[in-house]
Parts: structure tokens; sequence; C-alpha cells
């Protein structure tokens, strides 16, 4: 068994890592042997607590082969000298020895040769490099920032880290109904730790304005779409919004369901069994990979919609099977005469992977007609939006883990942030953007002063219906829910700050992020298309939604000092505070202690007994 794990060089290095030729192997007569297992452990650093040890307990109970296949899974988490299940302080450490290495490589090979040294050390890790071919230098510079940036090599890493955590337990058929649904546990645990994380974060970053109001972070994001149940009841309003869009128009709804081929699915349900078993038809693809395709297939399926002339609107809500591989949710509203060619478009691609596979055309596509008779559009979907938020108001246990609905929420908001996949996403319609600063405007400003500031009649009534939470009349007033939005009354206005200014041509410079890169810009209002001078021209104009600029600070909490007592010998020995009977137990170890001393000759004494009982 050790040939055929030395035939492979990572086969045999993780057996050596595993320590199990300190017992296998014949001893030199140097000691070669026995020194094997501190080696190891020393060479494969924070992978040798699960990995090494892990494996010594497989050869224990079930022998070599199956602690070689064992090891042979878990070979992608052990890059070189990175542990991929390491803990956060191991990883945080080894961005740093890795910002180092790049400083040093960029410093000595300057930035075309030493970021190709820096390639190789990406490359080492399996890190996608991310400098295209034809990157000019202004980039080629925000790219060695980066690589001497411990932020961004932490997000690589993390991000990598999670995946392949996530990969391993899928392979090994963890991730499944009533084991670990959704996502794996250390994912979830990484997530939980992530959250917890990024709140203390917040509570300690401090914005001001000019006022000298001040706030935590922390406080303003539990006032927007971060805050769960803020999040819920904005997508439920959409959604009903655009149920009364459809009524007024005459357009009927559709729920439609996508789901993938058995080749996308690691684990199977077995009904009469009620167990999950591995599935034999799984090409290795992970939930990522498996959303990337739905997402090819959607934008197919749009364009051939386009084509065909057919306008549809609504939301699409993406969640997990039980195993982690995702499916579609779909409420769509269309015109009555669209909807059979909509399904069979629909239908049609998604039958393109694998068509003749049992249950292929029964679960590939499902499709229902929203009857009013039967309920109202949204509460096809509500289940769905609280399932994958917050599982609020839903007094029943999840199906697919066996846990109420808000253990199962976050099992899925972790399973999002494993896989980096955009659970909710709307069809149609106009800017969501616009909708949120027209209601931060109205609650900002005094009644009446809007009309000052936009002159554009619609664009205010569509501000009143945001205020009022109507998404019906607002998107109405924007001109539809199928109007492209650069022919929209209103758009998001972002402004950048310039950075400097040029002394030849009098330009300001754009600003640039912490990188070099040219900066995106933030919204700080709107603009508003308005006729000039009684013409048909119009042009637009700018209108300032957010009146204030926010200065950031980081504030750490304050140190507490630990007061230093004077305490007596007595007290730093323990003996004040110990027992009587713990005394005599004592006494007695101490007695037995020297007995054991004096019976066999060796170096121990009473008081290492009382030591060891203290």
């Amino acid at each position: 068994m050790i040939r055929a794990a030395i035939q492979s060089p990572q086969l045999a290095r993780l057996a050596v890592l595993g320590g199990h030729m300190a017992k296998t192997l014949p001893d030199d007569g140097f000691g070669a042997a026995e020194g094997n297992i501190p080696w190891a452990a020393d060479f494969a650093g924070p992978a040798w607590g699960d990995v090494g040890r892990g494996y010594l307990k497989a050869a224990e109970r079930h022998g070599y082969v199956k602690a070689n296949r064992q090891l042979h899974e878990f070979s992608p988490l052990i890059r070189d000298d990175l542990y991929l299940a390491a803990d956060d302080a191991d990883i945080r450490a080894f961005c740093d020895r890795r910002v180092k290495e790049c400083a040093k490589l960029l410093q000595n090979g300057g930035a075309v040769a030493g970021l190709n040294e820096c390639c190789l050390v990406a490359t080492r890790y399996g890190l996608a490099w991310p400098v295209p071919d034809h990157a000019e230098e202004c980039e080629l510079i925000a790219w060695a920032r980066r690589l001497v940036c411990a932020k961004w090599w932490r997000r690589q890493v993390r991000t990598l880290q999670a995946r392949e955590v996530g990969r391993l337990a899928r392979l090994r058929g963890q991730v499944a109904k009533y084991r670990q649904a959704y996502v794996d546990d250390w994912n979830m645990n990484r997530y939980r730790a992530a959250q917890a994380r990024n709140l203390e974060t917040l509570e300690q970053v401090v914005a001001t304005n000019e006022d000298g109001q001040e706030y935590t972070l922390a406080e303003l994001a539990e006032l927007g779409p971060s805050n769960l149940t803020n999040r819920r009841h904005e997508l439920m309003v959409r959604m009903r919004g655009f149920e009364e869009v459809a009524q007024g128009r005459g357009h009927v709804g559709e729920f439609w369901t996508f789901t993938l081929a058995s080749r996308w699915h690691r684990m199977r349900w077995i009904k009469k069994a009620c167990k999950p078993v591995k599935n034999s038809r799984w090409k290795g693809a992970d939930p990522k990979q498996a959303q990337e395709w739905l997402c090819k297939l959607w934008s197919q399926i749009r364009a051939s919609m386009a084509r065909n002339g057919i306008r549809i609107y609504g939301f699409r809500v993406a969640e997990p099977h039980h195993d982690g591989c995702p499916h579609w949710h779909l409420l769509v509203f269309m015109h009555p005469d669209d909807r059979r060619q909509a399904r069979h478009i629909c239908r049609r691609y998604l039958l393109k992977d694998d068509p003749n596979e049992p249950g292929a055309q029964k679960y590939r596509f499902d499709a229902k007609a929203i009857d009013p008779a039967k309920g109202t559009a949204a509460g096809y979907v509500a289940k769905y939006i609280a399932k994958n938020t917050d599982g609020a108001n839903l007094n029943e246990q999840d199906d697919d883990s066996g846990l109420d609905m808000a253990q199962g929420a976050e099992r899925v908001r972790a399973w999002a942030s494993t896989w980096g996949i955009h659970q909710f996403q709307q069809i149609g319609g106009p800017s969501v953007t616009v909708w949120r600063e027209l209601r931060r405007l109205w609650s900002q400003s005094e009644p009446g002063l809007q009309a000052d500031l936009f002159g554009n009649v619609t664009v205010e009534a569509a501000g009143q219906a945001a205020d009022q939470g109507d998404w019906a009349s607002f998107v109405e007033y924007m001109g539809g829910p199928s109007l492209p939005r650069e022919a929209r009354p209103v758009r998001p206005a972002y402004w950048v700050q310039g950075e400097s200014l040029d002394d030849e041509t009098g330009e300001i410079l754009p600003g640039t992020t912490r990188y070099g890169d040219p900066a995106k810009g933030q919204v700080f209002g709107l603009w508003i298309w308005e006729r000039t001078g009684g013409t048909d021209q119009a042009q637009e104009r700018p209108c300032l939604t957010r009146f204030y600029r926010w200065e950031i600070e980081h504030r750490r909490p304050e140190q507490q000092e630990v007061p230093v007592l004077n305490r007596s010998d007595d007290d730093l020995a323990g003996v004040k505070g110990v027992p009587a009977w713990l005394k005599e137990l004592a006494g007695r170890m101490t007695g037995q202690g020297q007995g054991i001393a004096a019976r066999w000759s060796c170096p121990f004494s009473g008081a290492a007994a009382l030591d060891l009982c203290q």
C-alpha cells in the first residue's frame, strides 16, 4: 500500500503527512521512522490537525486503503503551505506572508517581470490570474497594488476556501436532505463567523455628517435592504405591484419552475427508503457552475422571446435543492396571446440538456397558470420569498432540511454566500434605485418642495407613488413594465470625486479606487428629463436626493484596564480557596505518589501529583 501511494507524488506527500510511515516503514536504525510524525506535522502546518490525525483514525478503523482514498479526496484542500480548511487566523497569516512575497518580487523585478513572478505565486495556490493579456500599463499598476494588499488576498482566499470545502463536502455526500441540507456545516459556521465579524466592524465604524449627526454603520444598515425584514417586505410590495399592473393591462400570470438535468445533482432522494443516495449521473459540477448554466439558458430564452415580440416582467427566485444544486422559480406576467409560445420556448431550451433521461419531460420545466379564483399571484411566491430571506410567518417545517423555516432560511443564505448566487432578480420594470431614491427624498424633504426640485409632473407623481409604497402606480408613471430604462423619464445619477487637476488642460481627472482603477462613483441623485422653453426638445438635469456628505471613522473600543490586586502567597498558591475534602484527597495522592516513586525509583515526587490535582 505504501508503494502504491508513493507512485503518485501528491499521495506520497499526503501519506507522509498522515504520519503512517512511522508505523509501517522498517526502522533504519537512525530513528528516521519515529521522527516522521513530528516532521509531517511541521511540514503540513494547519492541515495536520484535520487531515493527518483523520488519516490515522481512518487507517485504524478501516485500513490503509480506505484511509488513502480519504486522503485523495482531501488533497485539493492542501496547496503548498495553504490549507483551505484552516481557521481565519491562519488564513490571515497566510495572506500576510503572500503580501510580503509579492512586494519583494515587485521590488526586485519591476512592474512587468514582477507581475509575471506574482502570477506564478497565484498559480501555485490555484488562484485565477485576473490580469488580461491586453491590459494597459495603468491597469498593470492597479493589479500590482492588489497583490500587495492583504484585504485583496483575504477576499480571494476566503472565496476559494469556501468553495473548495463545499465541493469536498458535496463529493463525500454530506450535503443532502436530513444531513447537512443546502450547504455543509463548515461553511455554515464560516458564514455565521463572517456575519459576526462584519457586525462587529459595522458597530465600530461611525458616519458623521455636516450637522454633527453620528450613526454607526450597523444602525444605518438596519434601515435598508440589509435588514432581512425590510428586504422581504420590499420584495413582496414589488411583486404585488407587478400583479396589479398585469390586472390593469389585461395580462396573465405564470408561475414557472426551472430544474436542471440529473448530471448537475450530487444526491438524489429515495422516497420509499426515505434517505438520500449518491447520484451516479453526477459529472462533478458545483452549484456555482449550475447557476451559470441556468443563467446561460435564461439569456437564450429571453433572446428568443425578444425575437418573437414577447415581453414579460416579474421576478426570479433562485433556491437550492437539498443537495445544494440550484433551481429557479419565476413569477412572470405577459399578454394572454403570448402564453403558449413562451412556454414552448422555455421547454425547448431547458430540454436541450439530456432530454431523454427519465423524468426530463415532467420535471425539467413546470408551468402553472395563475388563477385569480384560487389566490393572488404574490401568494404563489410568498413562501419562497420568506424561505430565502428570514423564514418569518411560516409556522411549518422545512421539508428539505428537517429544520424550522428560520434555521432553513439561514442555511439558504449561507448557501448563496458560499457560491456567490444572486437569490432574487427583477425581470423588466423600472429601476429599483430610482424607487429607493424617490422614497428617500420624500422622507427627508418638506411637503411641496419636490415640485420645485423636479419641474416634471410625471416624476413628481412617481415620487408620490414611491412614498406611498405603490409599486404599480410607480411602474405606470415610469412608462410601464416593458419600456427600456434609457427611455424612462428619470434615471440614477452618479457622482465621482475628482482626484486631481490637469495643469495643461484644466481638466479635473476622475477619481480612482484604492488600487488605481477608475472609480464607478456613488449615487447622489437623479437625472430627470424636462422640456425646455415650451418646445418639444428635452434635456436631462440633475436632482439632488442625498443632502449630506458623510465622514467615515473607525473607532475601536477602548481597552478596559484589568485591576491589579495585591494577593498573598497563600492566594497565589490557591490554599485559601481549596475545600477541605480536596486538601485531604491531595494529601492521599501525595502519599501514593511518594510510594510509587520509591517503588519504581523514578524521579516522581508528591508535589508533582499535587500540581496535577490543582
